[in-house]
């Protein structure tokens, strides 16, 4: 297997949607840049389009309308910027990936990477459905009036509506069809950015997690042909046991520090994704809960729950990364470790001593990112909103 073959068999939608939206290290210069002109143009004249229409029609109401969508907009090039920020953090954590692959294995450690690979591309197939199917919703909504006006026909047409509130300082209903497909467009690019950066970060988590899989079976199974306690045990079988521990303990540091470098890759724009969602998650409950039923509102309810999908994928990668440091714990537990020698089994105890403060995925380095920080959104995006609603 060579390096195509790895990009291909595990990576071949990141790679695919990643040059799409130029955040693919390894593309073409010319196609990367052009790529990301074309999503800054389209984005930011989506943006401009939003703050026009709270500039020249301001009131709360239609600040707390549009809030949510200027948030995702901004959201877009946020994500988007800290894949271009970072390519050399991104490109060093994919060449990881297919280098682990490359690198001889026992079968076991191999069927362990497979194991975590095919668990990535579950996560991200969910994802991916999850989001496409969101903006599918949104897509058909301008379709509305008509499917109404055929079913249940009024006296005149209803007003057709946009996939979002814009004021693009022209008659909307004249200029409507450029209008949509500007928005169209808009709505796809968000699809696009959205799938293509969360899922390198789908695969780097769970490659981390394969990692420190690999050193807790390393550390778990370095004692198996050693006893020291039996009259067959010798220097060599000895020796040999403490090589092997020193081994995991080094693939233990290296599962750990590609645990700091995804981190460090991701650190601002975990702490940035989780205020914006806060903020969002309050607007949003306000809007749902003051307005009427209609197709508003039903883009509002699918809003929060693309969001709560994207919340949740974000803070679940920490969640994993925890729980993998757990596992290497309780496989040194069940590790025969107390059939070695004092300086193996110091060993053994300095790794145990690692795994009580592991390494984590952090937002900003204040918040670590797990379940209980999902809970913990929610609970202050509830709060907030019920303070705002009393006053």
């Amino acid at each position: 297997m060579d390096e195509r073959a790895v990009e291909d068999r595990w990576l071949k939608d990141n790679k695919l949607l990643g040059q799409l939206v130029g955040v693919w290290p390894n593309q073409n210069r010319f196609v990367k840049y052009f790529a990301r002109f074309v999503i800054f143009v389209v984005i930011n004249l989506t943006n401009m389009a939003q703050i026009s229409r709270v500039v020249m029609f301001f009131s709360l109401d239609t600040l707390t309308d549009q809030m949510p969508f200027l948030v995702l907009g901004f959201g877009i090039l946020i994500k988007q910027y800290n894949y271009v920020l970072n390519e050399d953090k991104l490109k060093e954590l994919l060449d990881g990936i297919v280098s682990d692959w490359l690198i001889e294995r026992p079968k076991e450690e191999l069927d362990i990477l497979e194991m975590y690979s095919k668990k990535a591309r579950a996560l991200s197939s969910f994802y991916k459905i999850s989001i496409l199917s969101s903006l599918i919703m949104f897509l058909l909504l301008p379709t509305i009036p008509p499917i109404m006006d055929f079913v249940v026909p009024l006296n005149t047409s209803r007003e057709r509506i946009l996939i979002y509130p814009s004021y693009y300082f022209v008659d909307e209903q004249e200029y409507y069809y450029p209008i949509l497909a500007h928005t169209v467009l808009s709505a796809i690019i968000l699809g696009c950015v959205y799938v293509a950066c969360d899922l390198n970060l789908v695969h780097v988590v769970q490659h981390a997690c394969a990692l420190l899989a690999i050193s807790g079976y390393r550390l778990k199974h370095a004692m198996d042909d050693v006893d020291l306690y039996s009259d067959t045990c010798n220097d060599v079988s000895v020796d040999k046991a403490y090589a092997k521990v020193v081994r995991s303990i080094h693939a233990h540091k290296r599962a750990n520090e590609y645990v700091r470098k995804v981190d460090a890759c991701h650190v601002h724009y975990f702490f940035i994704a989780v205020a914006c969602v806060v903020m969002v998650f309050t607007v949003t409950f306000i809007k749902v809960t003051t307005m009427e039923l209609g197709s508003r509102y039903l883009t509002f309810c699918m809003f929060i729950v693309g969001q709560l999908v994207h919340v949740l994928f974000l803070t679940i990668m920490g969640q994993f990364a925890i729980d993998s440091n757990e596992e290497v714990f309780q496989k040194i537990c069940e590790a025969r470790w107390y059939h070695g020698t004092t300086k193996t089994q110091t060993l053994y105890l300095l790794v145990l001593r690692k795994c009580l403060s592991p390494t984590k995925l952090t937002g900003g380095g204040l918040i670590v990112l797990n379940l209980d920080s999902f809970l913990q959104i929610l609970k202050a995006s509830f709060s907030y909103y019920t303070v705002l609603k009393s006053s």
